[in-house]
Parts: structure tokens; C-alpha cells; sequence
């Protein structure tokens, strides 16, 4: 059997490149790599950990099938940082004025669901037992976006 050593790249269309590459590289804090060539105006890859994601210039705006949540094809892909970081990440997002559809802290990962500017589906994941954080920061919960608060489970 041949071993998967992991995920090489995601590619995403977008209707306006420039503005997704500066969505991906000022909000997210992703690179242009050096590892593949872009090609402005067409598609550009960004550093992301050991893998790549493409943004890629749509041509046809009518045929619309964005990174969702219902039906077929893509539902969304997943960011991992530092559980650290994840809470600035929250706020970081919001201060760009970004749509934030929910954030969920559970035992063993964290999830922070968002869309960039042309409605794909992204995530932010943390596992903050495998990034050792202490145990009085392991609480579960519940992030408003409406009221910008956590909401704690006992």
C-alpha cells in the first residue's frame, strides 16, 4: 500500500485574486511561497505549514459552488494554530470585520468556523491538549458571536 504522507495543497476559486490574496495574506497571516511560481492576475500559492493553498482567479461568476455547509461537494477546510493563539484569533478575525458563523471549545479540539470574502467555509483548529496547555484552561465552550463572549460550561 502506498502511504499518504498528507494533504499537498487546497485550490480555491475566487471572483477578485488580488483582494483574496490580500484576504489569505494580511488576515490569516498565510505566504506567497517561493516553492511554486505564481502567476499574477491568475493564481497564486500560499504557505500553509507543509502545505499549499491555491487562489485562483474565477472565470465564470455565474457558476457559483463556495466551500458550504449543506449539499454536495467541499464544506470547509481547517487552519490548525496553537491553542495559545486561538482566542486572539477570534479577536483578530472579528477586528477585520469578518463573518464568524461559530467557535466551539470541546474536550479535545477547537474549532472557530468563518468565511472569507467569497463565502468559502474556512476553520480555524486547535488541539490544546497536544499543544500542553494546563488543565484549568481545558473548559468547554461556547463562543457568541453577537455579544463577542464565551459562554462557559460548568
Amino acid at each position: 500500500m502506498i502511504h499518504i504522507q498528507g494533504v499537498d495543497h487546497v485550490a480555491i476559486n475566487v471572483r477578485d485574486i488580488d483582494k483574496a490574496v490580500a484576504f489569505y495574506t494580511k488576515v490569516i497571516g498565510l505566504k506567497i511561497t517561493e516553492r511554486e511560481p505564481s502567476k499574477p492576475g491568475i493564481e497564486y500559492f500560499l504557505d500553509c505549514g507543509p502545505a499549499l493553498i491555491g487562489i485562483i482567479q474565477a472565470k465564470n461568476f455565474d457558476n457559483k459552488h463556495a466551500f458550504e455547509n449543506e449539499g454536495l461537494g467541499a464544506n470547509h477546510f481547517s487552519f490548525r494554530i496553537h491553542a495559545n493563539d486561538f482566542d486572539a484569533m477570534v479577536k483578530h478575525l472579528e477586528s477585520h470585520h469578518v463573518k464568524i458563523e461559530f467557535a466551539k471549545k470541546r474536550e479535545k479540539s477547537w474549532s472557530l468556523y468563518f468565511y472569507d470574502l467569497d463565502d468559502n467555509k474556512l476553520e480555524i483548529t486547535s488541539w490544546p491538549i497536544e499543544d500542553g496547555l494546563e488543565a484549568k484552561l481545558l473548559r468547554k465552550g461556547i463562543y457568541d458571536a453577537k455579544t463577542h463572549a464565551w459562554n462557559y460550561s460548568s
